[in-house]
């Protein structure tokens, strides 16, 4: 497992819901422009513990289809939806994101969040594209660059972060482009990172936080990662963005 991974798993594990900034909050508001309605079946790629899935379905009644490699997430993801009443619209199952066990145009819309950047992006979105709908839409909510990195920023970031690999929002946006998307719309919210430490040592609470303190200071590995995650965000904060890309599929 790598760094990154390392640190999310732990993050979860200490009583954290949503791991980027902006909260659930931004994560509805993606997949809202992707035009989501009670009648829509939602792929989440990479659905973690299963919020975004669940907000979607107890805001709208819609059906989705969660995907995570990790049995821990689908496990935690589907007591959650049992917990919330909401089993009938939801179903998470373990899966390979390159090799979705769907067929082909099956989804009204498709989204990701903060997976995307971890993985090999133009197979992922073959893949996203292939299960989407001819009008359905893509949207993906990743960590972005505000501005091009220098050269050894992104080479130091690709090491550490196991493999990760990002674009400023205008590279998103020809990407998605590029892959036959139309419609495309970014959203830039990298203002929220300024509160974003802050917001998450509140809704761990005393008692994840203390969670935290004990998994960090019991494995050396996963505090000497953190602290490097840590210092990259306040060493290059100039750089390191956050937003979404919404695009529509063509007929």
């Amino acid at each position: 497992m790598g760094r990154m991974t390392d640190i999310d798993e732990m993050m979860y594990s200490c009583g954290m819901e949503v791991l980027h900034p902006g909260g659930i909050e931004k994560s509805v508001e993606m997949t809202e422009k992707c035009g989501i309605s009670g009648s829509s079946k939602i792929l989440d790629l990479g659905s973690g513990k299963g919020t975004t899935a669940c907000e979607l379905a107890r805001m709208y009644g819609c059906r989705i289809i969660g995907i995570d490699q990790n049995p821990e997430m689908i496990s935690h993801a589907s007591a959650k939806s049992r917990g919330l009443g909401l089993e009938s619209k939801l179903e998470f199952i373990q899966a390979d994101a390159y090799k979705l066990p769907f067929g082909n145009e099956c989804f009204d819309i498709a989204i990701a969040e903060c997976s995307t950047v971890l993985l090999d992006k133009p197979r992922i979105f073959s893949e996203m594209l292939r299960v989407t709908k001819p009008g359905g839409f893509i949207g993906d909510l990743e960590m972005t660059w505000q501005k091009t990195p220098p050269a050894g920023l992104k080479e130091e970031v690709y090491e550490l972060w196991d493999g990760f690999s990002t674009m400023t929002l205008p590279g998103w946006k020809t990407f998605f482009a590029e892959h036959g998307l139309t419609e495309v719309l970014a959203c830039d919210f990298s203002d929220k990172l300024t509160d974003m430490e802050g917001a998450m040592m509140k809704e761990l609470g005393a008692a994840g936080l203390l969670r935290l303190a004990f998994r960090l200071l019991t494995n050396p590995p996963l505090l000497r990662a953190m602290l490097e995650y840590r210092r990259i965000f306040k060493t290059w904060s100039d750089y390191i963005g956050y937003g979404y890309v919404i695009g529509k599929k063509g007929p």
